[in-house]
Protein backbone atom coordinates (compact mmCIF):
# COMPACT_ATOMS: atom_id res chain seq x y z
CA UNK A 1 0.00 0.00 0.00
CA UNK A 2 2.91 2.46 1.16
CA UNK A 3 4.36 1.77 -2.34
CA UNK A 4 1.82 2.36 -4.73
CA UNK A 5 0.31 5.35 -2.11
CA UNK A 6 -0.08 8.33 -4.77
CA UNK A 7 2.33 11.28 -4.07
CA UNK A 8 1.02 14.39 -3.18
CA UNK A 9 2.78 17.77 -3.27
CA UNK A 10 2.65 19.39 -0.15
CA UNK A 11 1.08 22.84 0.96
CA UNK A 12 4.00 25.60 2.09
CA UNK A 13 5.18 24.96 5.73
CA UNK A 14 4.06 21.39 5.12
CA UNK A 15 7.37 19.87 5.17
CA UNK A 16 7.88 16.28 3.77
CA UNK A 17 5.18 13.25 4.27
CA UNK A 18 6.56 10.08 3.37
CA UNK A 19 6.80 6.08 4.13
CA UNK A 20 10.18 4.80 5.91
CA UNK A 21 10.53 1.62 4.33
CA UNK A 22 13.43 0.87 7.61
CA UNK A 23 11.05 1.60 9.55
CA UNK A 24 7.53 0.31 8.39
CA UNK A 25 5.64 3.85 9.24
CA UNK A 26 4.60 6.78 8.04
CA UNK A 27 7.26 10.05 9.07
CA UNK A 28 6.06 13.65 8.66
CA UNK A 29 8.68 16.25 8.55
CA UNK A 30 8.15 19.87 8.91
CA UNK A 31 11.15 23.02 10.00
CA UNK A 32 10.10 24.33 13.56
CA UNK A 33 12.10 27.20 15.07
CA UNK A 34 13.23 27.69 18.27
CA UNK A 35 13.12 30.94 20.98
CA UNK A 36 16.51 32.16 19.68
CA UNK A 37 14.90 31.65 15.99
CA UNK A 38 17.52 28.69 14.89
CA UNK A 39 15.80 26.61 12.75
CA UNK A 40 15.28 22.87 13.62
CA UNK A 41 13.68 19.70 12.01
CA UNK A 42 10.49 18.43 13.93
CA UNK A 43 9.65 14.60 12.99
CA UNK A 44 6.46 12.49 13.41
CA UNK A 45 5.77 8.89 13.17
CA UNK A 46 2.77 7.12 12.60
CA UNK A 47 1.20 3.42 11.26
CA UNK A 48 -0.73 5.40 8.95
CA UNK A 49 -0.34 8.15 6.83
CA UNK A 50 -3.43 9.58 8.49
CA UNK A 51 -1.81 9.09 11.73
CA UNK A 52 1.61 10.90 11.11
CA UNK A 53 -0.64 13.62 9.60
CA UNK A 54 -2.39 14.32 12.38
CA UNK A 55 0.33 14.19 14.73
CA UNK A 56 2.12 17.01 12.82
CA UNK A 57 -1.15 19.14 12.00
CA UNK A 58 -1.79 18.92 16.04
CA UNK A 59 2.24 20.38 16.82
CA UNK A 60 1.79 22.94 13.91
CA UNK A 61 -1.64 24.21 15.17
CA UNK A 62 -0.16 24.84 18.73
CA UNK A 63 3.23 26.97 17.43
CA UNK A 64 2.03 28.29 13.98
CA UNK A 65 -0.80 30.17 12.22
CA UNK A 66 -0.08 33.32 14.75
CA UNK A 67 -2.51 36.39 14.29
CA UNK A 68 -0.50 39.63 14.03
CA UNK A 69 -0.67 41.35 17.08
CA UNK A 70 1.64 43.15 19.88
CA UNK A 71 2.66 40.26 21.64
CA UNK A 72 1.35 37.58 19.91
CA UNK A 73 3.72 35.92 18.37
CA UNK A 74 5.71 36.55 21.40
CA UNK A 75 7.59 32.96 23.06
CA UNK A 76 7.01 32.26 26.50
CA UNK A 77 11.10 31.90 26.91
CA UNK A 78 10.92 35.88 25.97
CA UNK A 79 7.72 37.00 27.28
CA UNK A 80 8.04 35.01 30.64
CA UNK A 81 11.80 36.29 31.21
CA UNK A 82 10.66 39.88 30.34
CA UNK A 83 7.85 39.90 32.69
CA UNK A 84 10.47 38.59 35.61
CA UNK A 85 12.85 41.03 34.82
CA UNK A 86 10.60 44.14 34.41
CA UNK A 87 7.38 43.44 36.50
CA UNK A 88 8.82 41.54 39.38
CA UNK A 89 12.37 42.02 39.55
CA UNK A 90 12.16 44.77 42.75
CA UNK A 91 8.62 44.52 43.59
CA UNK A 92 9.59 40.85 45.66
CA UNK A 93 12.51 40.10 48.05
CA UNK A 94 15.19 38.69 46.35
CA UNK A 95 15.00 35.26 46.90
CA UNK A 96 11.70 35.40 45.88
CA UNK A 97 13.52 36.54 42.36
CA UNK A 98 15.44 34.42 42.38
CA UNK A 99 13.50 31.19 43.50
CA UNK A 100 11.29 32.27 40.25
CA UNK A 101 14.53 32.43 38.14
CA UNK A 102 15.37 28.53 39.16
CA UNK A 103 12.09 27.44 38.38
CA UNK A 104 11.55 29.59 34.93
CA UNK A 105 14.87 28.04 33.64
CA UNK A 106 14.97 24.86 34.79
CA UNK A 107 11.66 23.69 34.80
CA UNK A 108 9.41 25.82 32.98
CA UNK A 109 11.43 27.00 30.02
CA UNK A 110 13.28 23.95 28.39
CA UNK A 111 9.79 22.31 28.17
CA UNK A 112 7.35 24.41 26.70
CA UNK A 113 9.35 27.97 26.56
CA UNK A 114 9.23 26.95 22.53
CA UNK A 115 5.71 27.98 22.38
CA UNK A 116 4.41 31.00 21.90
CA UNK A 117 2.52 32.63 24.16
CA UNK A 118 -1.14 32.51 22.61
CA UNK A 119 -0.78 29.42 21.96
CA UNK A 120 -0.05 27.98 25.09
CA UNK A 121 -2.99 25.82 26.25
CA UNK A 122 -4.20 23.85 29.63
CA UNK A 123 -3.46 20.35 28.40
CA UNK A 124 0.24 21.40 27.53
CA UNK A 125 1.20 23.00 31.17
CA UNK A 126 -0.39 19.82 32.29
CA UNK A 127 1.21 17.38 30.75
CA UNK A 128 4.65 18.78 30.33
CA UNK A 129 5.18 20.75 33.63
CA UNK A 130 2.77 19.25 36.27
CA UNK A 131 1.95 15.78 35.03
CA UNK A 132 5.85 15.09 34.90
CA UNK A 133 6.50 16.24 37.80
CA UNK A 134 3.98 14.63 39.40
CA UNK A 135 5.55 11.62 38.14
CA UNK A 136 8.94 11.85 38.48
CA UNK A 137 10.46 9.24 40.74
CA UNK A 138 13.53 8.58 42.91
CA UNK A 139 15.84 5.88 42.83
CA UNK A 140 13.69 4.01 45.44
CA UNK A 141 10.49 4.37 42.89
CA UNK A 142 8.98 6.87 45.47
CA UNK A 143 7.79 10.42 44.36
CA UNK A 144 10.66 12.57 44.07
CA UNK A 145 8.79 16.35 43.51
CA UNK A 146 6.39 17.43 46.55
CA UNK A 147 3.46 19.25 45.95
CA UNK A 148 5.68 22.44 47.64
CA UNK A 149 8.35 22.42 44.66
CA UNK A 150 5.73 21.76 42.33
CA UNK A 151 4.04 25.03 42.96
CA UNK A 152 6.94 26.76 43.25
CA UNK A 153 6.88 26.01 39.47
CA UNK A 154 3.07 26.83 38.67
CA UNK A 155 3.47 30.05 40.38
CA UNK A 156 5.48 32.00 38.58
CA UNK A 157 4.18 31.00 35.60
CA UNK A 158 0.81 31.35 36.65
CA UNK A 159 1.37 34.88 37.74
CA UNK A 160 3.10 35.91 34.28
CA UNK A 161 -0.28 34.61 32.61
CA UNK A 162 -2.32 36.58 35.13
CA UNK A 163 -0.14 39.88 34.23
CA UNK A 164 -0.39 38.96 29.92
CA UNK A 165 -4.47 38.98 30.50
CA UNK A 166 -4.05 42.28 33.21
CA UNK A 167 -2.08 43.95 30.03
CA UNK A 168 -4.26 42.74 26.97
CA UNK A 169 -1.83 39.80 25.55
CA UNK A 170 -3.62 36.85 25.87
CA UNK A 171 -7.91 36.41 26.78
CA UNK A 172 -7.92 33.89 29.14
CA UNK A 173 -5.41 32.17 31.67
CA UNK A 174 -4.18 28.86 30.62
CA UNK A 175 -3.32 27.96 34.34
CA UNK A 176 -7.08 28.22 35.45
CA UNK A 177 -8.13 25.18 34.74
CA UNK A 178 -4.81 23.19 35.70
CA UNK A 179 -5.44 20.19 38.33
CA UNK A 180 -2.53 20.09 40.66
CA UNK A 181 -1.62 16.78 42.22
CA UNK A 182 -3.08 16.28 45.77
CA UNK A 183 -0.83 17.54 48.21
CA UNK A 184 0.56 14.78 50.32
CA UNK A 185 0.86 15.49 54.44
CA UNK A 186 4.40 16.07 55.30
CA UNK A 187 6.29 14.38 57.42
CA UNK A 188 7.01 16.18 60.65
CA UNK A 189 10.80 17.48 60.41
CA UNK A 190 12.47 16.12 63.34
CA UNK A 191 14.27 18.43 65.68
CA UNK A 192 16.69 17.52 68.45
CA UNK A 193 16.73 20.98 71.13
CA UNK A 194 19.67 20.49 73.55
CA UNK A 195 18.58 19.42 77.07
CA UNK A 196 19.62 21.72 79.93
CA UNK A 197 22.67 19.03 80.90
CA UNK A 198 23.86 19.11 77.08
CA UNK A 199 23.41 22.91 76.78
CA UNK A 200 25.92 23.70 79.84
CA UNK A 201 28.28 20.93 78.29
CA UNK A 202 28.05 23.10 75.19
CA UNK A 203 28.57 26.20 76.34
CA UNK A 204 31.66 25.16 78.41
CA UNK A 205 33.34 23.47 75.14
CA UNK A 206 32.59 26.74 72.71
CA UNK A 207 35.71 28.21 72.80
CA UNK A 208 38.12 29.92 70.16
CA UNK A 209 40.23 26.94 70.74
CA UNK A 210 37.22 24.49 69.33
CA UNK A 211 35.93 26.65 66.85
CA UNK A 212 36.62 30.07 65.09
CA UNK A 213 32.72 30.31 65.23
CA UNK A 214 32.36 30.27 68.81
CA UNK A 215 30.82 33.38 69.58
CA UNK A 216 28.18 33.06 66.41
CA UNK A 217 26.95 29.52 68.44
CA UNK A 218 26.79 30.99 71.31
CA UNK A 219 24.77 34.55 70.02
CA UNK A 220 22.39 31.93 68.53
CA UNK A 221 22.01 30.09 71.86
CA UNK A 222 21.87 32.97 73.68
CA UNK A 223 19.11 35.03 71.69
CA UNK A 224 17.20 32.71 68.82
CA UNK A 225 18.31 34.22 66.07
CA UNK A 226 18.61 33.02 62.77
CA UNK A 227 22.09 31.69 61.65
CA UNK A 228 21.30 34.30 58.72
CA UNK A 229 20.73 36.87 61.17
CA UNK A 230 23.72 36.13 62.82
CA UNK A 231 25.94 36.25 59.98
CA UNK A 232 24.27 39.44 58.91
CA UNK A 233 25.22 41.46 62.21
CA UNK A 234 27.54 44.70 62.10
CA UNK A 235 28.48 46.48 65.06
CA UNK A 236 25.75 49.45 64.16
CA UNK A 237 23.33 46.63 64.83
CA UNK A 238 24.11 46.19 68.26
CA UNK A 239 22.91 48.31 71.82
CA UNK A 240 24.19 47.38 74.58
CA UNK A 241 22.33 49.91 76.71
CA UNK A 242 19.55 49.17 76.03
CA UNK A 243 20.19 45.54 75.54
CA UNK A 244 18.47 44.26 72.15
CA UNK A 245 20.25 43.94 68.89
CA UNK A 246 18.36 45.45 65.54
CA UNK A 247 17.10 42.03 63.40
CA UNK A 248 16.64 43.49 59.78
CA UNK A 249 18.79 41.95 57.54
CA UNK A 250 20.40 38.24 56.84
CA UNK A 251 22.71 36.72 54.64
CA UNK A 252 21.72 34.32 51.68
CA UNK A 253 23.55 32.12 48.84
CA UNK A 254 24.84 34.57 46.26
CA UNK A 255 22.68 33.24 43.01
CA UNK A 256 23.64 34.56 39.80
CA UNK A 257 20.62 37.24 38.91
CA UNK A 258 20.94 36.18 35.46
CA UNK A 259 20.92 32.67 35.11
CA UNK A 260 19.82 31.23 38.67
CA UNK A 261 22.90 29.18 39.26
CA UNK A 262 24.50 29.55 42.62
CA UNK A 263 27.70 31.20 42.69
CA UNK A 264 30.30 31.19 45.52
CA UNK A 265 29.76 32.49 48.96
CA UNK A 266 27.02 34.04 50.90
CA UNK A 267 26.03 38.38 49.94
CA UNK A 268 24.04 40.39 52.73
CA UNK A 269 20.28 40.83 52.09
CA UNK A 270 18.49 43.90 53.92
CA UNK A 271 15.52 42.35 54.98
CA UNK A 272 14.42 38.91 57.03
CA UNK A 273 12.94 35.76 56.57
CA UNK A 274 9.57 37.35 57.28
CA UNK A 275 10.85 40.75 56.01
CA UNK A 276 9.63 42.39 59.44
CA UNK A 277 12.53 43.85 61.41
CA UNK A 278 12.70 43.36 65.40
CA UNK A 279 14.17 43.79 68.22
CA UNK A 280 15.75 40.17 69.97
CA UNK A 281 16.68 41.32 73.39
CA UNK A 282 19.91 40.11 74.81
CA UNK A 283 20.98 39.10 79.08
CA UNK A 284 24.17 39.51 80.55
CA UNK A 285 25.65 36.26 79.04
CA UNK A 286 25.28 37.55 75.40
CA UNK A 287 26.11 41.18 76.68
CA UNK A 288 30.01 39.89 77.80
CA UNK A 289 30.23 38.53 74.65
CA UNK A 290 29.06 41.49 72.16
CA UNK A 291 30.72 44.06 74.40
CA UNK A 292 33.77 42.09 73.99
CA UNK A 293 33.86 41.51 69.95
CA UNK A 294 32.38 44.93 69.50
CA UNK A 295 35.77 46.43 71.25
CA UNK A 296 38.13 44.32 68.09
CA UNK A 297 35.20 44.58 65.17
CA UNK A 298 35.52 47.71 62.28
CA UNK A 299 32.69 49.31 61.88
CA UNK A 300 32.45 47.97 58.38
CA UNK A 301 32.65 44.64 59.16
CA UNK A 302 30.71 41.69 59.87
CA UNK A 303 30.45 40.26 63.80
CA UNK A 304 30.53 37.10 62.82
CA UNK A 305 34.07 36.43 61.48
CA UNK A 306 35.27 39.93 61.55
CA UNK A 307 35.56 40.58 58.05
CA UNK A 308 34.28 42.17 55.32
CA UNK A 309 32.81 39.70 53.45
CA UNK A 310 29.39 37.30 55.04
CA UNK A 311 30.49 34.01 56.85
CA UNK A 312 30.05 30.86 54.68
CA UNK A 313 27.13 29.50 56.40
CA UNK A 314 27.85 25.98 54.99
CA UNK A 315 31.27 25.91 56.70
CA UNK A 316 29.55 27.40 60.20
CA UNK A 317 27.11 24.11 59.52
CA UNK A 318 29.97 22.27 59.28
CA UNK A 319 32.09 23.50 62.41
CA UNK A 320 28.99 23.13 64.43
CA UNK A 321 29.10 19.62 64.52
CA UNK A 322 32.67 19.23 65.50
CA UNK A 323 31.79 21.40 68.91
CA UNK A 324 29.31 18.75 69.53
CA UNK A 325 31.50 15.93 69.74
CA UNK A 326 34.07 18.00 72.17
CA UNK A 327 30.71 18.41 74.19
CA UNK A 328 30.25 14.66 73.95
CA UNK A 329 26.46 15.76 72.45
CA UNK A 330 25.42 12.47 70.64
CA UNK A 331 22.10 13.08 69.48
CA UNK A 332 21.43 14.72 65.31
CA UNK A 333 21.37 18.37 66.60
CA UNK A 334 21.76 21.20 63.78
CA UNK A 335 22.89 24.15 64.22
CA UNK A 336 19.08 25.67 63.70
CA UNK A 337 18.64 23.50 66.75
CA UNK A 338 20.40 26.45 68.82
CA UNK A 339 17.14 28.33 67.70
CA UNK A 340 15.09 25.84 69.21
CA UNK A 341 16.88 25.24 72.39
CA UNK A 342 16.53 28.96 73.33
CA UNK A 343 12.52 28.92 72.33
CA UNK A 344 12.04 25.81 74.35
CA UNK A 345 13.91 27.02 77.67
CA UNK A 346 12.35 30.64 77.57
CA UNK A 347 8.76 29.14 77.50
CA UNK A 348 9.96 26.56 80.29
CA UNK A 349 10.91 29.40 82.16
CA UNK A 350 7.71 30.76 81.97
CA UNK A 351 7.88 33.30 79.14
CA UNK A 352 4.87 33.97 77.63
CA UNK A 353 4.35 32.82 73.93
CA UNK A 354 3.90 35.95 72.43
CA UNK A 355 6.60 37.02 73.46
CA UNK A 356 8.67 34.24 72.41
CA UNK A 357 7.47 34.97 69.13
CA UNK A 358 8.61 38.21 68.65
CA UNK A 359 12.18 37.76 69.76
CA UNK A 360 12.32 34.55 67.17
CA UNK A 361 10.50 37.03 64.72
CA UNK A 362 7.68 34.62 63.63
CA UNK A 363 4.68 35.81 61.81
CA UNK A 364 2.30 34.10 64.07
CA UNK A 365 2.05 32.56 67.81
CA UNK A 366 1.13 29.34 66.36
CA UNK A 367 4.70 28.87 64.27
CA UNK A 368 6.27 29.34 67.66
CA UNK A 369 3.58 26.83 69.25
CA UNK A 370 3.52 24.37 66.42
CA UNK A 371 7.60 24.10 66.07
CA UNK A 372 9.87 25.89 69.16
CA UNK A 373 7.88 25.21 71.51
CA UNK A 374 8.94 21.25 72.78
CA UNK A 375 7.59 20.01 76.14
CA UNK A 376 9.26 17.46 77.34
CA UNK A 377 8.25 14.68 79.23
CA UNK A 378 9.18 16.15 82.85
CA UNK A 379 7.18 18.84 81.84
CA UNK A 380 3.93 17.39 81.27
CA UNK A 381 4.32 15.14 84.38
CA UNK A 382 5.15 18.08 86.54
CA UNK A 383 1.91 19.62 84.84
CA UNK A 384 -0.41 16.98 86.17
CA UNK A 385 1.31 16.98 89.55
CA UNK A 386 0.50 20.30 90.20
CA UNK A 387 -3.26 20.39 88.41
CA UNK A 388 -5.43 21.00 91.38
CA UNK A 389 -9.34 21.01 91.50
Amino acid sequence: MADTAKKKRNAKGDGSLKFDEKKQKWVARITAHKADGTAYRKTFEGKTQGEARKKRDEWKNLHYDIPEGKHEKAYLSDYIMDWLQTVKKGSIKPTSYERYLRAINKLILPYIGHIRLINLDTLTIQREIINRMRDEKDKDGKPSQSYSNIKKVYNPLNSCLKYAIKVGDIASNPCDNITLPKERKATAKKIHPLSDEEARRFLSVCTEDVSKHWWSYCIMLYTGLREGEIGALRPADIHLDSNYIDVHATIVANIDPETGKRASGFVYQNSTKTSKDRRAYFGEAAKVLLTERLKSCPEDCYLANQSRTPVNLVYLGRAFKKVLTYADIENDCTLHDLRHTCATRLIRQGTDVKSVSLQLGHANIQTTLNIYVHPSEEDRARAMLNLHW
